[in-house]
């Protein structure tokens, strides 16, 4: 079973990194429009792209705003361009025709359809999954195609929705498919053609309950009623489960082959000195002896770790690189090729999870609880990362009585459990101003972005709906939740 797993892993990888060009269809022209595609190769290529495309340019756009990581190398590099805040329109065409709309959207929307009435498994799933990139799509956009988009040859230049609406809707478009997966008939069930969970939907159904846990707080603080209480029904509902564990994370498992591994890791072959962690978050660990930097990152020299300065160029080889927790273990001693590159891509994990809750708590006054999930996230993000919790939560594992300074260490021990997960540390800097990150050095703004432009292949294909977005623009968010719109 693994073995065929790995193999439709392979293929499918090959298919995305081609399909990576600005070349890629229309986005409201689905791939799968001219035949009717199995439901289990739609399965397989939704499960097995969405990891992909989110370890590719929606990570690293996202981790370098976040600070997590910084381009190297000369000045032009793409990655010291992105670090320099200079992300123009043309850069995200990849992300919202090749990864968001044109690939996982449409092909999870020709998956629904054909699988709605006979196996619901298959649609509940397809939901789940389209209510998670679409809430990827608004934390990365803003305002963004949703009730015309997926129309296909019916609709090619949808409007543009609120993203507060987008996400209001997304709650329902979850339920219904946790509805789905818990019917007692489906035609067909999904097993390794799902390449997350191997059909069990009882994962599935945890990963969905997180999944809105994590959508609820990004309401903080923007409406902290509607965050309350919808939290507040979810967890008091006996019928619903969450992770509860590592090996309950929504991931995906890559092959330790060549062009079949972790996107994070194919970078890091290709593109040779151009990605690197930034003193932001290595400096953070090295202050607490985080022993999580053994996994995190490689040693300049025995045990020592250095980050390099957001923006900055490299100039010698004392800093770290990224090092097994996310590119797999190592076969060699080579910085660069010496990795398995098997390591799973993670996107929503139990420790953050936890740490989710330790905000709701403490926001409704919970301490107690608080406390308790906040040194659970700790304690799982150590366990996921195989690294020896020692004396780390008796020292860093009590919250300040102040909310302001416990909220920060919620979202600052979240930002490192958070390595390497897109979208999330950007989108929590934005919401609650922590961890404090300052601009990088000589960038083209003075401020951190606080949103990715439009696509031009989108405002070309559908100029009556896409907004204008200027670099200007980039400075002041369109997301409803971030208290700077």
């Amino acid at each position: 079973m693994k073995k065929t797993r790995l193999k439709i892993i392979a293929g499918l990888l090959l298919i995305g990194i081609m399909s990576a060009c600005d070349s890629f269809f229309d986005i409201n022209v689905s791939p799968n429009l001219a035949a009717a595609v199995p439901a289990r190769t739609l399965m397989a290529s939704v499960t097995g792209s969405v990891g992909f495309h989110m370890g590719s340019d929606i990570h690293r756009f996202s981790s370098i705003y976040a600070q997590q990581f910084t381009g190297g190398g000369a000045a032009g590099t793409q990655t010291v361009e992105y670090s320099r805040y200079n992300v123009t329109a043309t850069d995200v065409n990849n992300v919202w025709r090749g990864a968001l709309y044109g690939n996982l959207l449409a092909d999870l929307e020709q998956l629904r359809l054909q699988t709605q009435e006979t196996s619901p498994y298959y649609a509940g799933i397809a939901k789940i999954l389209q209510a998670y990139v679409f809430a990827i799509a608004v934390d990365a956009f803003g305002n963004v195609p949703y009730t015309e988009a997926l129309k296909f040859a019916g609709n090619t230049k949808p409007r543009y929705d609120d993203s507060r609406s987008i996400y209001d809707s997304l709650f329902g478009l979850i339920d219904a498919g946790i509805a789905d997966l818990r019917l007692t008939t489906s035609v067909f069930s999904p097993a390794t053609d799902d390449l997350i969970y191997a059909g069990n939907l009882s994962r599935w159904i945890r990963f969905a309950n997180s999944l809105k846990i994590r959508m609820y707080v990004k309401y903080y603080p923007a409406d902290a009623a509607f965050a309350n209480a919808g939290i507040a029904a979810l967890l008091a509902d006996v019928n619903s489960t969450f992770i509860s564990a590592n090996t309950e994370n929504f991931s995906q498992v890559f092959e330790a082959l060549a062009n079949r591994q972790n996107p994070i890791d194919q970078f890091e072959r290709s593109r040779q000195s151009q990605f690197w962690p930034t003193t932001s978050i290595v400096d953070r660990m090295n202050a607490t002896s985080d022993p999580r930097r053994t996994v995190y990152y490689r040693e300049t020299s025995p045990g020592v770790f250095s980050g390099l300065a957001p923006g900055s160029q490299i100039t010698s080889p004392s800093t770290s690189r990224m090092h097994t927790y996310l590119r797999g273990a190592t076969t060699s001693a080579d910085p660069i090729i010496g990795y398995t590159g098997s390591q799973p891509l993670k996107m929503l994990t139990f420790a953050e999870h936890n740490f989710n809750l330790a905000e709701y708590y403490l926001r409704t006054s919970q301490i107690g609880l608080a406390q308790t999930a906040f040194q659970a996230g700790v304690t799982a993000s150590f366990a996921d990362a195989g690294a020896a919790l020692g004396t780390y939560i008796t020292i860093n594992g009590t919250l300040n009585a102040d909310p302001t300074i416990a909220l920060r260490q919620i979202i600052t021990e979240k930002y490192i459990a958070n390595y390497g997960v897109a979208m999330e540390p950007w989108s929590d800097w934005r919401r609650t101003g922590f961890p404090l990150l300052n601009p990088a050095v000589d960038a083209v703004l003075n401020v951190i972005p606080r949103i990715l432009p439009y696509s031009d292949l989108e405002r070309v294909t559908n100029p009556e709906n896409t907004p204008v977005r200027t670099t200007e623009d980039l400075k002041t968010s369109q997301v409803f939740w971030d208290p700077a719109n």
